[in-house]
């Protein structure tokens, strides 16, 4: 037996019989069909069926099962758990359940704010906790949470990241 291996490197070797492989592979596949005639492939595909469409007006369309469609909660920037926690009857309740922090009747949110001023936070009776540059971490009664994100000064309201023992 010839062993190509110890008169040429290996990795050529290989690569001559993958361009082999490939050449005999694409001569066989690549047999082109006389001029006209319909090759194997287009001889034994399913028909397409011909489907008619019919147009119904806007004012007859339903959502299936009477769906409503969906509106804007009318706190811009404010995250959708957040909002949850927010109408909920007892948002401070909503709150733990979802695993955020709970102190004093105020809920730990981070706010991301327009400018790095907070000066306005004491009007909403907002508890601060930390501030790098325009990002605040603080504790904002759930009540006030929709108010707050409302204002020009605040850009978005998330809850804050709690760390989980694993």
């Amino acid at each position: 037996m010839l062993h190509l291996t110890r008169i040429f490197p290996p990795k050529l070797v290989s690569m001559v019989a993958l361009l082999c492989l490939a050449a005999l592979n694409g001569a066989c596949m690549a047999l082109p069909s006389p001029a006209g005639q319909p090759d194997a492939a287009q001889l034994n595909a399913p028909r397409t069926p011909e489907f008619s469409t019919t147009q119904i007006p806007a004012d007859k369309l339903v959502a299936p099962g009477g769906a409503k469609p969906a509106t804007k909660n009318g706190c811009p920037g404010l995250d959708s758990a957040l909002v949850q926690v927010a109408a909920s009857p007892d948002p401070l309740e909503q709150a733990r359940q979802s695993l955020m922090t709970v102190k004093d009747g105020k809920i730990q949110v981070v706010l991301l704010l327009s400018q790095g001023d907070t000066g306005f936070l004491q009007n909403y009776d907002v508890e601060i906790g930390t501030q790098t540059g325009s990002q605040v971490q603080a504790f904002v009664p759930p009540g006030l949470l929709c108010d707050l994100a409302k204002t020009d000064e605040v850009l978005t309201i998330s809850p804050a990241t709690r760390a989980i023992p694993q």
